[in-house]
């Protein structure tokens, strides 16, 4: 039994002890920082004993091999140097080990904090001895053998190695390390641990502002840092590098950012970087080819590799659902999935890894309701086992239910190994890269060596924006090819059943992560939102391209890449955006002006929008009238599209019902009524009465010019009708020839006056 075995193990280590106090040589007091300590990308890490000043400092870089075997001699390899500030001489180095096997994982950690509680060290092989004079600050490569049947190791464990470096005229310097044991004979794992590598292509988005559309900022990125990254020394050509070297033996599954297949795609054509929210003072960039290199080199050798891709940008999805932007995740997986699929045009895995492996029950079922996720990597951190007294070999399976009732596999990547893998760091010296992938194995096998008979799997997930050197990565994948070692697929690993022994603690219902990104950090992020939103209702009818581009510009601002002291570049991008959107929506704008004056209570009036955007936009012109006025806008809600960078009138339909001037506002709106951001625009509508009395003045005038009218037609008649009278009388006058011509006279006369009597009636009349 387990439990058995464990104090067989630490009675002999006791006794072994007792015994290397007479013939061991003198103990390790050099100080070490605990795992739980280990961070940063570039810290030097404590699994090599650095001695304090004015020692000397050992340290171990390479073993010939990284695990012993029966009857095999190993070639230990480093460097010493001296800090005593004095030339020394007889400088030596012997390497000590102890026949006793750690017990446990926590034995391996007091280990590295200068614990000897188990050990009786032994010195092996023939000492290294330095040629000549030592002198200050120099340093020197040392060799040295180990002979493993000399070391006594009596079954597969891990044991301690030391490397001691002793003059006999400066205090001694080591630097400890782990030597795993395997034996295929004898005391060998009847099950083999299954182990399970996550492998991130992620780094912080690049593109703070939309791309898409002759009104964007295209092909321009935020930094240059892509520009290293992507070679093939850099950070992200290294993690490819090695990733496809070791991808087949060891099974990793990949997790790749579609923002950075996005930012790598721009820089395979001519780009800008850094600028302004109006995309100015920008550098320009030739086309890279490491970046296509990169991109293809991805596209071809990952083809039959599983792979799963976070949403858009990696955005913080514990800060997003605690602060109600679940319907953020649902556009980032889509949006990453359109993305990742244009770059390579393959089937993604289903399986989320949130920053950190932090999230509680809430995120799960955000993540399963908005990203359709079946699978999540958390760390083991959060679901332990719930017996502490009593050990139980697990492994990293589970499985819960979440709150839309659906089952959630969770894969726990060990936290240990995690924060040990974290301390990697491609500035840090030789001998810490040793130690940490040397630490590495020793804790592989250390978890199959607690319960070498029993089924048990390991997680192995890394910081998402990882940063080893590249033969570091190469040696860490190298090592999981180990014969206690079993590599899977994580698709693999999520297929198979949990263990029914192990009872895990369940997770919160709602926990902030660790790092999470503030409430005031989210809350200004929904601002964005909206903004956002109201500026993609302003255009008319945006191409699919354009509204992506305003997703992706949103979803680089809730990247969980501004996590902690990176904040600084999330606010940084919140401000670019914003100011990208306000200086947009301010072209739309009313240019009519201040006042109209009605001839009367009603009328119409022109209002002009301008449009200074170089895409169509759609909106409404809105009259805020104040309270109690007695003026209504009849029509004042029509939809208008403005084509780009022009100006387009409309006539605003007013009624007064009283005279006199009336203040009121105009505004621009969305189709969806929401404001436009500006000032708004004053407008006066002045109602008079002069309407009504030209009216009175032209009814008039057009009755007196019927009347005239009329009047002369009347008069024309009668004067036609007595002329014809007239001449009728003169005729018969002349007719009468009988002796009566003073008669005739007469009647002549006579009609004479009754035609100036008529002409004076006449006369009269008008």
């Amino acid at each position: 039994m387990p439990s058995v075995r464990l104090v067989v193990r630490s009675l002999t280590a006791c006794a072994l002890a007792i015994v290397g106090m007479g013939i061991a040589g003198p103990a390790l007091a050099a100080q070490a920082t605990p795992a739980a300590q280990r961070q940063g990308l570039n810290q030097e890490s404590a699994r090599t004993k650095q001695a304090v000043s004015s020692e000397l400092t050992v340290s171990i870089e390479s073993m010939s091999s990284r695990f012993a075997r029966p009857g095999s001699t190993i070639v230990v390899k480093g460097t010493v140097t001296n800090h005593t500030g004095a030339p020394i001489n007889g400088v030596q180095v012997q390497l000590e080990t102890s026949a006793a096997d750690f017990p446990s994982r926590s034995a391996i950690t007091s280990y590295l904090a200068g614990s000897d509680a188990y050990f009786g060290y032994a010195p092996v092989g023939q000492a290294w001895t330095a040629p000549g004079t030592l002198h200050n600050r120099s340093t020197v490569a040392w060799s040295a053998s180990l002979p493993v049947s000399a070391a006594g190791y009596p079954r597969f464990g891990v044991y301690p190695l030391v490397a001691q470096a002793t003059s006999s005229s400066a205090p001694p310097g080591s630097a400890r390390t782990f030597l795993p044991y395997w034996d295929p004979t004898s005391g060998s794992p009847s099950q083999k641990l299954d182990v399970s590598w996550v492998w991130p292509l992620i780094d912080q988005p690049q593109q703070q502002q939309p791309q898409q559309g002759a009104w964007a900022c295209r092909q321009t990125l935020a930094t240059s840092r892509l520009t290293t990254s992507l070679t093939p020394g850099g950070r992200l050509g290294g993690l490819l590098a090695a990733g496809l070297q070791y991808s087949a033996s060891t099974h990793l599954t990949w997790a790749v950012d579609p923002a950075l297949l996005s930012d790598a795609g721009v820089m395979t054509q001519r780009y800008k970087v850094g600028g302004d929210a109006n995309c100015t003072h920008t550098t320009s960039m030739p086309a890279s080819t490491d970046a296509a290199t990169w991109l293809s080199q991805l596209r071809t050798g990952t083809a039959s590799d599983p792979m799963f891709v976070t949403p858009y940008a990696d955005p913080d999805v514990s800060a997003l659902t605690h602060s109600g932007l679940d319907s953020d995740i649902s556009r980032a997986y889509a949006l990453g999935k359109g993305v990742a699929s244009t770059s390579l045009p393959r089937s993604f895995a289903d399986i989320a890894w949130p920053d950190g492996g932090a999230a509680d029950a809430s995120v799960l079922t955000s993540l399963a309701r908005d990203g359709q996720v079946k699978t999540t990597v958390l760390s083991s951190t959060l679901m332990p086992q719930v017996s502490k007294t009593t050990f139980h070999p697990d492994d990293a399976l589970a499985h819960v239910s979440t709150g839309i009732a659906t089952p959630m596999n969770v894969l726990l990547a060990d936290s240990g190994i995690t924060t040990l893998l974290g301390s990697a760091g491609a500035g840090a010296s030789p001998g810490t890269q040793f130690a940490v992938t040397q630490e590495f194995l020793a804790e592989t096998a250390m978890i199959t060596a607690e319960a070498p008979n029993a089924r048990r799997s390991l997680v192995i997930a890394p910081p998402s924006r990882w940063n080893p050197s590249a033969a570091e990565a190469a040696t860490l994948l190298q090592l999981t090819s180990a014969p206690w070692l079993q590599p899977v697929s994580l698709a693999t690993l999520a297929a198979k059943a949990p263990s029914s022994t192990v009872k895990r603690a369940s997770l919160p219902s709602v926990a902030r992560a660790p790092l999470e990104l503030s409430q005031n950090y989210t809350s200004t992020v929904k601002k964005i939102r909206a903004s956002t939103a109201l500026f993609a209702s302003l255009l008319y009818l945006p191409a699919p391209a354009v509204t992506q581009s305003l997703d992706a510009a949103v979803a680089v601002t809730e990247s969980s890449a501004w996590r902690g002291s990176a904040s600084p570049g999330g606010w940084l991008a919140l401000k670019q955006l914003r100011s990208f959107l306000h200086d947009r929506e301010i072209e739309v704008k009313i240019i009519s002006g201040t006042k109209a004056l009605l001839a009367g209570t009603s009328g119409a009036t022109p209002v002009s929008v301008y449009n200074g955007l170089p895409a169509p936009v759609q909106v409404k012109v809105h009259a805020l009238v104040p309270p109690g006025s007695q003026l209504t806008i009849t029509d004042p809600n029509a939809l208008i599209i403005v084509p780009p960078q022009t100006t387009k009138t409309v006539r605003m339909h007013v009624h007064s019902a009283a005279l006199g001037s009336t203040q009121l506002q105009l505004q621009l709106v969305t189709k969806n009524d929401i404001p436009l951001p500006g000032r708004l625009q004053p407008f006066s509508v002045q109602a008079t009465r002069y309407g009504r009395a030209l009216l009175i003045l032209i009814g008039a005038a057009l009755g007196v010019l019927v009347l005239t009218s009329l009047a002369r037609w009347v008069r024309r008649g009668l004067k036609d009708g007595a002329t014809g009278k007239d001449g009728a009388t003169g005729k018969d006058g002349a007719g009468s020839k009988d002796g009566a011509g003073n008669q005739d006279g007469a009647g002549g006369r006579e009609g004479a006056r009754l035609e100036l009597a008529q002409a004076e009636l006449t006369k009269d009349r008008e």
